[in-house]
């Protein structure tokens, strides 16, 4: 009988809506460190997972599911490399398809400055996060101890192998800065010197293969050259707490539907603590988010609504954060319940919107987007073509380029050729011809980019992000090291004809949620060989500037 009743259960569930997977969490707490100076050691951690425990029991969390490492004794575990790792491996073997593992650190981080869990970065730079048993040995030349970005990043590959999506939030810093007091914050970031670490230049592991990570949900704390903060807050009476975690918890528990909702909610949330300690601009951390935002929450196999756009309002009226470079054109249509806008004046990054007369209620939330038809004479029907349509019709971009792109053209039996990387035509390229593209950004300040490769005839494919989810913020030139991503293809077919090599690039604006690039969005990678009023939207202060890189290569392939 109980078989019976059991079997007619699910074969209710699966009739109605899919079965929903389990919601794991792993909460990482780490502010003491017992082979480090006293000074290094943080306060908040153990209140952040503290914290993070209670909002995702509200979410729904089973108690026997959130495991926490932290120095406090109701902890799980303490927070030590093994511990952490075997946690990782046992997850690994015990999460399937659409469960959701929610993967949490609060705590340091030494190394610059790629972020934590994601693929390896082009420029071949790590962060190490210090566990409560990491330690310098060795004259200063060895750090032991300590979990790499590149070993987080090899378990949220493994989650993704098992179709388990994997939400991770880092509470951490990714610059070199040593901890600092007397304004009431500590900065979560380290420099190898401030714990006598003098890793010898030019070592470390190699580079690791970029996995696909179609589930993969990233919030980071602030960009690979800054510094986050910890503080007391009126939450935590004579307790530190995290700011970005707090605002990551504040906005959670306005129930956002998707996690771009949740996003720009901790990016408001964020900003107003920050603003709330009068820092100068250029000391506030900027926010990172990546992955599958428009997906709704926990839902790890489900698939979001159609994409969202975050509606603002600010001194001059309506405007929505994205422009030209992320597909809206002049006289597309924004709905929102009762509310509909008409883009007006688009620009690079910010387009200006029309409250239309028939309008009820309008207020700043999330909207819906018609685009408008698309001119006369575009090259052809089709979502490649209406890609083509939109990337030759942007106009050229005036000033000096934001970063420094070069290709390297080498043709069966010639000699290699270097040109920049920039509009114009490279004639007629035989099979077998190589194409080497390098991308440096030389200057103080994050780039968002885009590059991909768009054929009139055949599949296009992103070139960078290199998969779909990652992020497209290139990191600054920090100290002496410049930040270059490289790739190189051959012309080899099997479809030959009229090709186009894209790019586009944009000043990385503080808290604004990630850009949209139109020529890479739902692209897939290129082959090694070849909402509601009441969610809470990015404040107006975070919209996008107006300048762009545009570049457009195109050639014609021949057998």
């Amino acid at each position: 009988m109980r078989r019976r009743q059991a079997w007619l259960l699910l074969s209710c569930l699966l009739g109605g809506a899919a079965l929903a997977g389990e919601r794991h969490a792993l909460l990482i707490g780490v502010g003491a460190l017992p082979a480090m100076p006293r000074g290094s050691w943080l306060a908040g951690p153990t209140a952040d997972v503290n914290a993070m425990r209670a909002a995702l029991r509200q979410q729904g969390f089973a108690d026997e599911h959130i495991y926490r490492l932290a120095d406090d004794a109701g902890a799980s575990q303490t927070p030590t490399r093994a511990a952490i790792l075997a946690r990782l491996a046992q997850l690994e073997k015990t999460l399937g398809k659409d469960d959701v593992l929610l993967l949490y650190w609060s705590g340091h981080s030494v190394l610059l400055p790629v972020y934590p869990g994601q693929a390896a970065a082009p420029q071949g730079r790590r962060t190490r996060l210090l566990t409560r048993d990491s330690q310098v040995s060795h004259q200063g030349r060895q750090l032991d101890g300590g979990v790499g970005s590149s070993e987080l990043g090899r378990a949220i590959d493994a989650f993704a192998a098992r179709q388990t999506q994997v939400v991770a939030i880092f509470d951490t810093c990714h610059a070199a800065a040593g901890t600092r007091s007397g304004d009431g914050l500590a900065w979560r970031g380290l420099a190898a010197t401030d714990i006598g670490w003098r890793p010898a230049p030019g070592k470390g592991t190699p580079p690791d293969e970029p996995q696909a990570r179609p589930r993969h949900v990233a919030f980071f704390a602030a960009e690979a050259q800054q510094r986050t903060p910890e503080a007391a807050t009126a939450a935590t009476p004579g307790l530190a707490a995290g700011l970005f975690t707090r605002a990551v918890i504040a906005a959670l528990q306005r129930q956002p539907p998707t996690y771009a909702m949740w996003a720009g909610g901790a990016t408001q949330q964020y900003r107003n603590a920050l603003q709330a300690y009068q820092l100068p601009r250029s000391a506030w951390p900027s926010p990172v988010y990546a992955g599958a935002l428009d997906a709704p929450l926990w839902q790890g196999g489900g698939s979001g609504p159609a994409q969202l756009w975050p509606v603002q309002r600010d001194a001059q009226g309506w405007q929505v954060p994205y422009g030209l470079l992320d597909g809206i054109r002049e006289g597309d249509l924004f709905r929102q319940a009762g509310a509909h806008w008409r883009a007006a004046t688009v620009g690079w990054g910010e387009t200006r919107l029309t409250l239309l007369p028939d309008s009820a209620g309008a207020a700043a939330g999330w909207a819906s987007r018609t685009p408008a038809p698309l001119p006369a004479g575009s090259i052809r029907p089709g979502k490649q073509g209406e890609r083509l349509a939109a990337l030759l019709a942007l106009p050229a971009t005036p000033g000096p380029p934001l970063l420094d792109a070069r290709i390297e053209l080498t043709l069966p039996g010639k000699a290699p050729r270097q040109l920049a990387f920039a509009d114009g035509d490279l004639g007629v390229l035989p099979a077998g011809t190589r194409i080497r593209l390098s991308v440096e950004n030389r200057s103080a300040a994050s780039v968002d980019l885009g590059l991909a490769h768009l054929p009139l005839d055949g599949p296009a494919a992103r070139i960078y992000p290199a998969l779909d989810g990652d992020s497209n913020r290139m990191p600054p030139a920090i100290g002496a090291g410049v930040s270059r991503f490289e790739r190189s293809f051959v012309v080899s077919g099997p479809h030959y004809g009229v090709e186009w090599l894209a790019l586009v690039a944009a000043p990385a604006a503080n808290g604004s949620l990630p850009r949209r690039f139109a020529i890479i969005e739902a692209l897939p990678a290129l082959p090694a060989t070849r909402g509601a009023a009441n969610v809470a939207v990015p404040v107006a202060e975070a919209g996008n500037p107006d300048r762009a890189q545009v570049a457009r290569l195109s050639w014609r392939s021949v057998q």
